[in-house]
């Protein structure tokens, strides 16, 4: 195909929004939008590849995957590898071990399931993500390696004309899919290939249905298409549900300035979107390190020197590597070396550091690779929307997130659950609450940080509280627990669920379980003790939670203060007594087992040491089952 400088040009379009909204521009909040109209490029791209060489009867499919392979893969590999041996020198070992894990996922295109399975793409921790932006090139890569296949074993069944039909059909369907996913699941829909495929596909059916166009209407049709990016990138922000119908914003804008294929644009083929598209591909590799680097070392103002510094590395990269091609024979042996080593970093992490064996246990905790998070949420949400069915039994209510999945664990693993019949509701952190009547949500949504203006949340939230009440069991609870990430922004409408839970239940013991949170992860904690030579537990004490989000001995103050006032009648179990002593707190056992998988969540160890305070302190005495009594 003949160099397409509107094309190149829009990829500049692209990678400027992508650039600038990672780097907190204010004046593009859906800057990241500029990956869709990448994909939308990619669709159209390959799709010409593709069918011109099944017209042909010539299309091989290993020198296409060769193709992509020579044309991604080198640079990537050079920025995987800067970006470990770079952190090798200050990140401590849980984060290394994560980048090594990431690094695999990125050189073999599976890094967009990782992320999925990891935090949303808009979360804080993604910030600290070193190699995040690759999940869309595995998405690409996904498509690179499905759609020649799919195409030519439709070839081998149907005509080229009802496979261009079928793909209609495919693309319609694609984005539909996409919608209902966004909706439902929105961290899968925003990184995985099947909610992503029909943008690539929409590319694709702008080359097998092109319109001959003259030049008034070429530039009439190009103008609409970069307004509707431009409007993409203005008024799309990240609380949108995304990739769903909005996603239609870019992606049509890019469809209609490639079907226009305007070759004298001033926009397009200015020498400065010439070069930045040409150098595209790298900006967008080395950009988001750069990013993190600002994120990590919390630089001010770090977008005047890591916009230019970004452009800098992608010009210098595409010159020294994507402009010397290089054979596939050639890229192997650099693939299988930093492919070995990142494994060796994920799954060795002790080999890169001189630290004793008992320090390094609890120094890399993992949520992940030690499946606490699984662990976490298995009971409570095997127990969410049952009913109580035992007449004989004391009815146990326990109400929240993950802190009640853990509060679920310690009656569990330590067998207090005995002689008693256990249900949950749950109602994930996010929302902030547990149990407020619609005009009451509204209200608190739109106070609340996390879910303000955030509609797909705000109907989740309202569903997760509308659950509390099925069955009835509120009412019939002889036991309620509520346990949640108590943020500090949210206590009155906490407060204000307490009473309406107690309303609803005048006869109930009711427990509120206070946070248990540090200021960072226990891991960080153990390793920074290492490091400065202190002790383990009095550093644990001196990092209980204080930060923006959480106070913690503010909010056991307010939770003690409360817990007899008749609106309320609670028992508060103040975790900071449960784990804590005197000048310490105790986040290890005596074998460098961590209790802690994070900044606030319990690991088996931290369940049995619960279990054992629980019934050393008796706080809990009501529904101990008599034999541990």
């Amino acid at each position: 195909m003949k160099f397409r400088e509107d094309i190149n040009g829009l990829r500049a379009i692209a990678v400027i929004a992508v650039v600038l909204f990672h780097f907190n521009t204010p004046f593009i909040p859906g800057g990241f939008a500029g990956v869709d109209v990448f994909f939308v490029i990619s669709g159209f791209l390959m799709t010409s590849i593709i069918f011109r060489g099944l017209e042909n009867n010539n299309f091989s499919v290993l020198s296409f995957y060769k193709a992509r392979a020579v044309r991604i893969i080198p640079a990537l590999l050079v920025v995987s590898t800067t970006v470990l041996i770079f952190c090798w020198f200050f990140l401590m070992p849980l984060k290394l071990e994560a980048l090594g894990r990431h690094v695999i996922g990125s050189i073999s295109f599976l890094s967009n399931i990782f992320y999925w399975q990891e935090s949303g793409y808009f979360d804080t921790k993604s910030q600290t993500k070193w190699l995040l932006h690759t999940w869309s090139l595995s998405v690409e890569w996904q498509f690179y390696i499905i759609y020649p296949i799919a195409l030519i074993i439709l070839k081998k069944i149907i005509s080229i004309n009802n496979i261009k039909k079928i793909l209609i059909v495919t693309t319609v369907i694609g984005l539909g899919i996409s919608i209902y996913a966004s909706y439902y699941w929105p961290s899968p829909a925003y990184f995985l290939f099947p909610t992503r495929a029909w943008e690539m596909l929409a590319g694709g059916l702008v080359f097998l249905y092109p319109v001959a166009l003259n030049q008034p209407t070429k530039k009439y049709i190009e103008w609409v298409g970069l307004l509707l990016i431009l409007l993409s990138y203005v008024f799309i922000s990240k609380s949108d549900m995304w990739p769903g119908y909005l996603a239609l914003i870019p992606v049509v804008g890019a469809a209609l300035v490639i079907l226009a294929n305007n070759s004298n644009s001033p926009i397009t083929s200015n020498k400065i979107m010439k070069n930045i598209g040409l150098w595209s591909y790298s900006i967008y590799l080395w950009h988001w390190p750069v990013v993190v680097i600002g994120h990590y070392f919390d630089i001010n103002h770090w977008a005047i020197i890591g916009i230019p510094l970004s452009i800098l590395l992608g010009f210098i990269s595409y010159t020294v590597i994507e402009k010397n091609k290089v054979s596939l024979k050639a890229i192997i042996l650099p693939f299988i070396l930093i492919l070995g080593l990142a494994y060796t970093v994920s799954s060795n992490i002790g080999l890169f550091y001189n630290i004793p064996t008992i320090n390094l246990k609890a120094i890399t905790t993992n949520t992940k690779t030690d499946h606490n998070g699984a662990y976490t949420w298995a009971n409570i949400r095997r127990l969410d929307k049952q009913i109580f069915t035992e007449e004989h039994k004391e009815k146990v209510l326990i109400i929240g997130d993950s802190q009640a999945g853990d509060f679920t664990n310690n009656l569990y693993d330590a067998g207090l659950n005995k002689n008693v019949e256990i249900v949950s509701r749950v109602v994930e952190a996010d929302c902030g609450f547990f149990y407020l009547p619609p005009a009451e949500q509204n209200i608190a949504f739109s106070q609340s940080p996390t879910i303000k203006g955030n509609q797909m949340w705000q109907n989740k939230c309202s569903t997760f509280i509308k659950n509390v009440d099925k069955g009835d069991v509120v009412e019939q609870a002889n036991v309620i627990i509520l346990s949640m990430y108590w943020r500090d922004i949210n206590m009155n409408w906490i407060f204000k669920s307490i009473q309406n839970i107690r309303a609803k239940n005048q006869h109930a013991k009711i427990y509120v379980i206070g946070g248990k949170s540090f200021n960072i992860p226990v891991s960080a904690l153990a390793y920074e003790a290492y490091k400065q030579k202190i002790d383990l537990g009095h550093y644990a004490k001196m990092n209980i939670a204080n930060n923006d989000l959480e106070n913690r001995a503010v909010q056991n103050k307010q939770f003690e203060a409360n817990a007899r006032l008749p609106e309320y009648n609670y028992t508060f179990i103040n975790m900071t007594h449960v784990m804590c002593h005197s000048d310490r707190c105790d986040v290890i056992d005596k074998e460098g087992n961590s209790f802690y998988s994070d900044k606030r969540h319990t690991t088996r160890a931290g369940t049995k040491y619960i279990a054992e305070q629980l019934h050393k302190q008796q706080l809990f005495n009501e529904i101990l089952a008599p034999e541990n009594q």
